[in-house]
């Protein structure tokens, strides 16, 4: 017997009762039901996007008739969709994709995917009034675009003050059971299929191992690495062509640490769909971590191929080129990264870099200032900032400089060093001696900080607090163990270096 049978039979029973008022009610989600009840918090927030997307829809197809009578159509394909989330909800999701350019279709339908099924599209078709004189059709266009077809209806007359608002579900119709034609088809309502077997159609349709893919994501998120992989190693066993199981596998593999068979992984889902960027996105990373810097350089450049607005590709490629020296390169990149992404700040930070590597300070101030309007909390920017300071004799700007990157992080040594140096070279000789014993608190073994401590110290005993400054500065600065910066231009520090990556984990797959 053909699984539609009884389903074809119940949807007689159905017509029989829905002619008598008499349907199935069942309100909490997911149970079955013939009819949901949109209650009063609802109408209003739809109401509400009902107005937005009304006013929308008729200045985009420059419509003349009455706005009142697009709000209606709009609240009620609405409403067909809050009533379908509601009983089906946990198998499919809204799709937001235009299928096609025609108001009608805009204004009537709403469309949804199968989850884990996706290439399985759903539309609904929500109408308003008496069942009886509803003219049941589905066009040419629709059937192109949609596997399933699913008929609701409210009969209720749309009033602004009702609270309450009915649904009942019609039927539903594969579009694969129904025959070719040109324009529009017409449909009966006895020869819809019963409503109650859209959950059996919609599970039927689900991968043949979709459970044991869902068991396998479920370990992979809790961590369950080795137990996902064998779970992972038996979908593909089963069905090789998929891709996304490869992917995933190799997320498994990195994470224990086999980066070679996870690069094998992520080589094969881009073999199979050479169009998944989160493929080339990885495979880029490990080549990266490797030190592999050509070959990761060609991954990320084909991912910004496929996905050019994706700012993550253009900074990673910009880290890309600055390990291989090719600084204007990076600037271009950082720069198209920032441009899609104004907030982000490591882009800012890592320019900077380049515009100093590239003799132009004054753009790196600029880029660092930047990053830290956008993240306060950024110390090697401070001293960054302050080393550049230094360079260019604006010794008051790299003193509050060194001492923001404290604030920022009190464990910062290099920043304490510099200071203490600067602070010598300004003549605070006792704040300087105070800076260096809270180096030495923090890293006793710091043996240049402690010979400039020791120096320094010895001097102001010496001659009792009153030792020429340039005699006291020329002490400390032929000392060839001093690597900070001061006055007399002997120049043995350099920036923090220190180059930001985007984590992995914002880059993992959406499960």
């Amino acid at each position: 017997m053909d699984w539609t049978t009884p389903l074809k039979a119940q949807q007689q029973d159905f017509c029989s009762r829905l002619d008598l008022g008499n349907l199935l009610h069942c309100q909490e989600s997911y149970l079955h039901s013939e009819m949901v009840v949109i209650n009063e918090d609802s109408i209003e927030k739809i109401k509400v996007e009902s107005i937005l997307e009304s006013e929308e829809i008729a200045n985009k197809y420059n419509l003349t008739y009455p706005l009142k009578e697009i709000l209606e159509i709009v609240f009620y394909r609405k409403l067909g969709m809050e009533a379908f989330l509601l009983k089906f909800g946990h198998l499919t999701w809204l799709d937001n994709h235009k299928y096609y350019e025609d108001y009608e279709a805009s204004l009537v339908n709403s469309h949804f995917l199968v989850k884990q099924a996706t290439n399985n599209k759903i539309l609904i078709k929500t109408y308003s009034g008496n069942f009886k004189k509803i003219r049941y059709s589905v066009s040419a266009q629709e059937i192109e675009h949609n596997n399933l077809i699913i008929y609701t209806i409210s009969p209720e007359k749309f009033r602004v003050n009702l609270k309450e608002y009915v649904i009942i579900f019609l039927g539903f119709i594969p579009v694969e059971s129904l025959p070719r034609f040109n324009d529009k088809l017409d449909i009966n309502l006895a020869d819809f299929l019963y409503i109650g077997g859209l959950n059996f159609y919609l599970q039927n349709i689900l991968p043949t191992d979709y459970y044991l893919l869902k068991l396998a994501k479920s370990y992979l998120k809790k961590g369950s690495y080795a137990e996902s992989i064998l779970l992972y190693n038996k979908s593909i066993f089963n069905n090789p062509t998929q891709s996304k199981n490869y992917f995933l596998r190799g997320i498994s593999k990195y994470k224990l640490g086999d980066i070679q068979g996870a690069l094998t992984d992520f080589s094969q889902t881009i073999t199979l769909n050479d169009q998944d960027s989160l493929a080339y996105h990885w495979a880029g990373y490990l080549h990266q971590q490797l030190g592999n810097y050509p070959e990761a350089l060609m991954e990320y450049s084909q991912e910004i191929k496929i996905n050019p607005l994706n700012y993550f590709a253009y900074f990673n490629r910009g880290i890309i080129h600055t390990k291989l020296t090719k600084f204007i390169k990076a600037l271009e990149d950082y720069t198209m990264a920032i441009q899609i992404n104004h907030s982000l700040f490591q882009g800012f930070y890592n320019r900077a870099i380049i515009y100093y590597q590239l003799g132009d300070k004054d753009s790196s101030i600029e880029d660092y200032l930047k990053a830290i309007k956008i993240q306060p909390n950024l110390p090697q920017a401070y001293y960054n900032l302050g080393i550049i300071y230094q360079q260019l004799g604006e010794y008051k700007q790299a003193f509050n400089s060194y001492q923001l990157a404290i604030k920022a992080n009190d464990k910062y040594l290099k920043s304490y060093y510099n200071l203490a140096i600067l602070q010598a070279d300004l003549g605070y000789y006792k704040e300087s001696i105070n800076t260096y014993q809270i180096i030495s608190e923090i890293d006793p073994y710091f043996i240049p900080a402690i010979q400039n401590h020791h120096s320094l110290s010895s001097l102001l005993e010496k001659e009792g607090s009153i030792l020429d400054d340039n005699e006291i500065l020329s002490s400390l600065t032929q000392n060839p163990e001093v690597i900070g910066i001061n006055s007399k231009g002997k120049n043995n520090s350099d920036l923090d270096k220190y180059c930001f990556n985007v984590p992995d984990s914002k880059q993992t797959h959406s499960f």
